[in-house]
């Protein structure tokens, strides 16, 4: 079987399991994120720079533009990014500078594919791979871009949700309400712990995950449903 359809029919199967799962350990996941943040705030000062340069910018200028290709380009690259992780083959890819653009998968289209670019910063995740390949590049300067370019993310996304977007049609709003919240905390938390500590952050906050107060009730309530 090619690796697409295996990855399509294993997306497939779990998608709603995935999405009862995220609206179940949100709670959890957020307050991993929490932890995260109040651990050592300092260590987010140029974060939140960048980030808030970013946000000034984009509320003053960049919210009234009418050129959106920067957008759609990464919109369209991280749905790329997603087709080859899941074994598909890209098709055409058209990115226009005011109407938006779309790319064709060749293979077995999936969930994945579809909302990758509602909850991944790729730009964001660009720049720490960068800085682990790239030696002594400025701590600041680096964490100030990484503030940047989630707060483009942010933006971005934002204007590319609404009830018209068919990524959102072909997921299903139902699972799209349920699966993005989780998806886009678990998205920020670990791309913040890798800004502060570097890839091993990665581990610790999924730990952190684990360490929430009410996980024991949330692993009583599945024992005892499991038992019915």
């Amino acid at each position: 079987m090619p690796i697409h359809r295996f990855t399509y029919f294993t997306l497939a199967t779990i998608k709603w399991p995935v999405a009862l799962l995220s609206v179940v350990f949100l709670p959890s996941m957020a307050w991993a994120l929490w932890q995260e943040l109040s651990a050592d705030p300092g260590a987010y000062l140029f974060v939140v720079v960048g980030a808030l340069s970013y946000g000034a910018l984009w509320w003053l200028a960049i919210r009234k533009w009418r050129i959106s290709w920067l957008s759609t380009f990464e919109h369209e690259l991280t749905h790329c990014l997603f087709a080859w992780m899941t074994g598909n083959k890209v098709g055409e890819i058209k990115v226009t500078l005011r109407s938006g653009g779309h790319m064709t998968v060749i293979g077995s289209p999936n969930w994945l594919i579809d909302l990758a670019p509602y909850f991944f910063p790729t730009g964001a995740v660009t720049l720490l791979v960068l800085s682990a390949l790239v030696p002594g590049l400025d701590p600041w300067v680096w964490q100030a871009a990484v503030g940047l370019s989630l707060c483009y993310h942010f933006t971005s996304t934002l204007a590319h949700t609404h009830r018209g977007q068919t990524d959102l049609q072909k997921a299903g709003f139902l699972f799209c309400w349920m699966f993005l919240p989780a998806a886009n905390v678990v998205g920020l938390g670990l791309t913040l712990a890798v800004a502060r500590t570097g890839w091993t952050g990665i581990s610790h906050w999924f730990s952190m995950v684990q360490l929430a107060p009410w996980n024991t009730t949330i692993a009583q309530w599945f024992a005892l449903w499991a038992a019915l």
